[in-house]
């Protein structure tokens, strides 16, 4: 189950392993115990046939087969080794004389120089593999930077999983923004797959930085957000991208205000959140929904406010479409709402939120059937009771020192 998350719950498997030239990919053991086996069969087949069979010329293949687990050095050291045992049986019980008595060394180094220029072409493969991979790694912690767990009074747990399988990032975005007047939040998806989402997703998310810092009013923070993906879609029709034109995106975007046991959350056409009482009740709220990003230009009225109860120990459940929308094996999608009602107890919903996101992505996963068709993001926010600062020193802290100013 590949999910990229920032909370302690889960880390993916493409940090846990990465393919290195230096070590064999199917590990040594493997790589030690398939030579042996391999060569044991061998020697074993040749001193049991008669003199006028002899099948230590196999030998030759043995190299061919290290060369797909191994670097360069250790197929040709294999080679030297293969070379060795072939003169030993030699020795031990020769073949007849004649062109048969160089057979052997012949198919053993021709195997030799197939293995070595084997090994050396997945070795340069695996070069480009891993320069790809350190590319898109970098691109993710650009674009979907590392969230804190705590955030001020808020407890953060998150999930994404890209579509595409070899994919760092997607057309799903969110993010958290400590600002002077609050906490900002906001998660979306944009319309489209592959780099042109991508590409949005990080005008977006760029945007939501900035303006969530500096804007005192959520309202201003959710109008550079239209403004921004208008000037996206701008920018694409004036280099004639054909592959992503008029794009748009759904979004919820969250305010937590310092002086407020609440939430301000503006909806742009976007799945409403859930919210888990501390004692494990389930409920959506009525959060009207707006026009997506990128289509103000309609002309109805933009995505109005709405506050919500938020106090210690209630939790919000964001998500997107690419939850809703997975499919099981007769085709129905998966119905988040009710799934999380049986999931949460009461002592899951005390839990930290690393340990209900995992829930809720087991189930996910065990209701999917096939390989993901979307993207799909799960942020997870608790409120607690205590606050606590992300900040290393005063100045940093001083950045983010209230400026806010109640009503």
């Amino acid at each position: 189950m590949p999910f990229r998350s920032s909370s302690s719950y889960y880390q993916p498997p493409y940090r846990e392993s990465r393919p290195s030239a230096a070590r064999p990919t199917g590990g040594w053991r493997a790589m030690v115990l398939l030579v042996s086996t391999t060569v044991a069969t061998i020697v074993t087949l040749d001193l049991a046939t008669p003199s006028d069979f002899r099948a230590r010329a196999l030998l030759g293949l043995v190299p061919i087969v290290v060369a797909l687990l191994a670097p360069v050095m250790t197929t040709a050291v294999v080679t030297g080794l293969v070379l060795l045992t072939y003169i030993a049986l030699q020795t031990l019980s020769p073949v007849p004389s004649g062109g048969l008595a160089v057979l052997g060394p012949l198919l053993i180094g021709t195997g030799g120089l197939l293995g070595v220029l084997i090994a050396r072409r997945r070795e340069e493969q695996q070069s480009r593999l891993q320069a790809v991979t350190d590319v898109a790694e970098a691109t993710q912690r650009a674009v979907m930077r590392t969230l804190p767990d705590r955030v001020g009074p808020l407890y953060i747990a998150d999930f994404y999983q890209p579509a595409a399988r070899a994919a760092r990032v997607g057309g799903d975005w969110y993010d958290f923004q400590p600002s002077p007047h609050g906490i900002r939040g906001v998660l979306g998806d944009v319309s489209g797959k592959g780099l042109p989402a991508v590409s949005a997703s990080a005008s977006l998310l760029g945007a939501f930085r900035e303006a969530g810092f500096h804007e005192a009013d959520v309202d201003e923070v959710a109008r550079r957000l239209e403004t921004a993906m208008q000037r996206y879609n701008a920018w694409a029709r004036s280099i004639h991208d054909s592959e992503h034109p008029d794009a748009f995106s759904t979004a919820l975007l969250l305010h937590f205000a310092p002086d407020a046991e609440a939430v301000d959350i503006v909806n742009f056409g976007h799945e409403p959140p859930l919210v888990i009482s501390p004692d494990g009740r389930v409920h959506t709220p009525d959060v009207t929904p707006g026009l997506p990003l990128g289509m103000g230009g309609l002309g109805a009225e933009p995505a109005a406010q709405v506050r919500l109860p938020f106090r210690p120990g209630d939790t919000l459940v964001l998500f997107t479409d690419g939850v809703t929308e997975c499919r099981d094996e007769s085709g129905a999608f998966y119905p988040v709402r009710e799934r999380l009602a049986r999931l949460v107890s009461p002592e899951a919903a005390q839990a930290p939120p690393g340990e209900l996101l995992r829930l809720l992505a087991e189930d996910l996963h065990r209701h999917r059937h096939g390989a993901p068709s979307d993207d799909a993001a799960i942020t997870v926010i608790r409120r607690t009771a205590t606050h606590v600062a992300p900040y290393v020193t005063d100045a940093d802290a001083a950045l983010y020192a209230p400026r806010y100013v109640p009503a």
